[in-house]
């Protein structure tokens, strides 16, 4: 809890933001409780203080220039402890990881990249029903309008497409250290708007909280299987599992505390609920930015050059059906995404060819075909969408500041 956030909490929340806070300092820490016990008023006021502690480190000792990954392993190598604390955390297996589940996961992935590259519609505004999270990503500017949101789609995609990677997930693989540079992006965006002095939110909580990342798990995981599915995909329990899982994983390579997390599926779905109950509010801030996220995938010839179509994908996809940790609250609406039954026609056309196509994939030499060459097929995708210019995750100016200095 930053001292700007300490001027108006009562002295019970700032004790239990300072447990937390230490918990969070611990790597590797896994110290559960029941769901409806964890404390999300507090959580939300933790940002990630084992980076936040690596990343002070290394900015006095002007150690962020050049490649920022290769210059903490060199500080690890030499034993500097926030170096030494911040790798233990992120290197540590938590017990609940299966990798033959993420398997099973990635493989249902790689066989639907339809369903993979539509996720994106919906799932950026689902993060955007937490007024922080709406807040940060238009005060980098990136998906706000006038950003680059072709440049921002693929940069993206580069982590979800290596997340079908599982080998390159695990730790010190080249798609897990991707991650971690995803790391260190949120905490110089977080320690950039802290500097600034001028976040809005501070009696409610941090920039780029512990909720707010943990609170992508289900986004990114479970609610993308339903995107999957919504286009066709055939998705068996133990995949869909798997690939929740990966998600699972991935919150906790980029910083969200075990506790936040669950041990189970169960245990995680509550968790989520809970979490996007509580952050969630309507806000312009939001709608605009979905509003951006369909003109900027509309501006992309992959999905149609249409807004109308695009506006209507994202509508269908945060449907109430679609939503499970909301099924009770508008999220169409308070995006702003209007009914457009015209539009929404041609989404159900589409989506409908969809299913007849992937039926192909129940034949078993099609899913080993789709299986084996489905992630080359996507990393191709990304590698051209990037037009050569290697994803750097480097920390996004903040209100015209740079984060990464």
């Amino acid at each position: 809890m930053t001292a700007n956030a300490t001027r108006n909490a009562g002295p019970a929340l700032v004790d239990r933001v300072a447990a937390l806070t230490a918990l969070a300092r611990t790597p590797g820490a896994e110290v559960y409780l029941d769901p409806d016990k964890v404390d999300l008023e507090a959580w939300n006021h933790v940002g990630d203080p084992l980076c936040e502690d690596l990343m002070a480190v290394m900015r006095e000792r002007k150690e962020m220039g050049g490649d920022i990954y290769v210059n903490a392993r060199r500080l690890q190598d030499e034993g500097v402890p926030e170096a030494v604390a911040f790798f233990a955390d992120v290197e540590a297996v938590p017990s609940w990881l299966d990798v033959d589940s993420l398997r099973r996961g990635a493989s249902m992935g790689r066989r639907n990249p339809v369903g993979m590259a539509f996720g994106m519609h919906a799932a950026l505004p689902y993060t955007y029903i937490d007024p922080a999270t709406a807040h940060v990503m238009g005060s980098t500017g990136r998906l706000a309008r006038g950003g680059d949101y072709r440049r921002r789609y693929y940069e993206t995609a580069a982590g979800f497409v290596g997340a079908l990677d599982v080998d390159g997930m695990l730790p010190g693989g080249e798609r897990w250290i991707l991650w971690v540079r995803i790391r260190f992006l949120h905490t110089m965006i977080r320690m950039g708007i802290d500097r600034g002095g001028r976040w809005p939110m501070y009696e409610t909580g941090t920039p780029i909280s512990q909720l707010a990342t943990s609170g992508a798990t289900y986004i990114f995981g479970q609610f993308r299987v339903n995107i999957i599915e919504y286009f066709g995909g055939i998705v068996s329990q133990e995949e869909r599992d798997g690939f929740a899982l990966m998600w699972r994983w991935v919150s906790r390579i980029v910083g969200a505390n075990n506790q936040l997390l669950g041990r189970t599926h169960a245990e995680e779905l509550e968790l989520q609920t809970r979490q996007h109950r509580f952050l969630y509010a309507a806000t312009d801030g939001a709608a605009r930015l979905t509003a951006d996220v369909v003109a900027g995938a509309a501006g992309m010839p992959v999905f149609g050059k249409s807004r109308a179509f695009n506006h209507a994908v994202a509508r269908r996809l945060l449907a109430p059906t679609m939503t499970d940790t909301l099924t009770d609250h508008p999220v169409q609406h308070d995006l702003g995404l209007t009914p457009a039954p015209a539009a929404e026609f041609a989404v159900r056309l589409f989506a409908g060819a969809m299913h007849g196509v992937n039926q192909a994939t129940r034949l078993r030499p099609v899913r080993r075909l789709a299986d084996a060459r489905g992630l080359q097929f996507m990393d191709w995708f990304v590698e051209r969408g990037l037009k050569g210019v290697k994803a750097e995750y480097r920390g996004t100016p903040v209100a015209g500041r740079p984060t990464d200095q």
